[in-house]
């Protein structure tokens, strides 16, 4: 929290400075600018400030959809987001101008005092009611600058807090509710991000399993759907376990399941896919006391360099399709 709110503190003037729209959008982007951890938005950034006489919306818009992915689910988050955000940009805004204004006035009064002094006219009771006027005006600004710092102060922790709220919510958008496995979309999404780490790189390697439940229809037709339900996430935790937090484990959809392993060896990402099958298979699930067989078959494909996401999820899914024709319960290479 502390690193959000010193972030925080620093994007605010920066914004406020340039003119630039308090919007969730703008924010995620210039936190990533400070953060340095993306070379090319920084350089469209510095690029659109540079070039740019205002960073309206149709810029900020332009560069947003080129380092992020926002479906309809995201994309409510950040219209709820803007609203809140709004409403701070507003009053900063009012501050600002009251702040603004007041400084404008304490520098026309002091002029006029400074222009009068210089002439050596003034009586005594002229001096002491510009002294006074002095006082006045320097006392509004100082009280004006006072309430434009405390609502900096305020907003940055209230802008914290939001987008904690917005990494939150952002998280279960891609969060698979059964199993707490990452789902389909943040897959496809994280394998676009992979493949250019990939592509820039060319050391890393990649490589997917997909898993696919044995006889799944079985389970639910036999037992029901809540204890297919609890097949899905007995089978969730062992995928995850062996996954862990370098490697990405999703829900694929209904009894599929999917690992994109990132920078193993073949024969490693073989071991983990034959650990993961093995220890399924090895696992008891009891209902009222009989024990329900659970089997899991998969099929593995290696990253061949050039080849896009659909070529790539076809071939381990006909080697899925192998181990499933050689009697279920086995894991197969993709030959291609």
């Amino acid at each position: 929290m502390d690193f959000s709110y010193d972030m925080a503190k620093k994007l605010l003037p920066f914004l406020a400075r340039r003119r630039i729209p308090l919007t969730p959008d703008n924010y995620l982007m210039f936190y990533d600018y400070f953060l340095g951890t993306n070379p090319e938005l920084t350089r469209q950034l510095n690029d659109a400030l540079q070039k740019e006489s205002l960073f309206t919306p149709a810029v900020s818009a332009r560069i947003f959809r080129n380092f992020y992915d926002v479906d309809s689910e995201k994309a409510k988050v950040l219209e709820e987001m803007g609203e809140r955000f709004g409403s701070i940009s507003i009053s900063l805004e009012e501050n600002l101008g009251q702040s603004l204004d007041s400084t404008g006035r304490f520098q026309q009064v002091l002029n006029e005092s400074v222009s009068q002094i210089e002439q050596g006219h003034l009586k005594a009771d002229e001096m002491k009611n510009l002294v006074d006027s002095l006082l006045s005006e320097t006392k509004t600004a100082l009280d004006n600058q006072t309430a434009l710092a405390d609502l900096m102060e305020a907003s940055n922790k209230v802008i914290v807090a939001l987008t904690e709220e917005l990494k939150d919510k952002t998280r279960q958008a891609n969060i698979d509710d059964l199993t707490q496995l990452y789902n389909r979309r943040y897959m496809k999404q994280r394998f676009k991000e992979l493949l250019q780490e990939f592509t820039l790189q060319g050391t890393q390697s990649l490589s997917m399993a997909i898993f696919d439940l044995d006889r799944f229809k079985t389970i639910n037709d036999t037992w029901g759907h809540a204890v297919g339900d609890k097949v899905l996430v007995v089978t969730s935790k062992i995928i995850k376990s062996f996954a862990g937090e370098r490697h990405l484990a999703c829900r694929y959809g209904g009894e599929e399941f999917v690992i994109l392993f990132v920078g193993l060896e073949e024969d490693e990402v073989h071991n983990l896919t034959e650990c993961v099958r093995k220890k399924l298979e090895e696992t008891q699930i009891t209902i009222r006391g009989e024990n329900i067989p659970v089997t899991i078959s998969a099929g593995i494909s290696y990253y061949i360099p050039g080849e896009d996401e659909i070529a790539f999820v076809t071939r381990a899914d006909k080697a899925l399709y192998e181990a499933k024709a050689a009697g279920r319960n086995c894991v197969k290479i993709s030959k291609d």
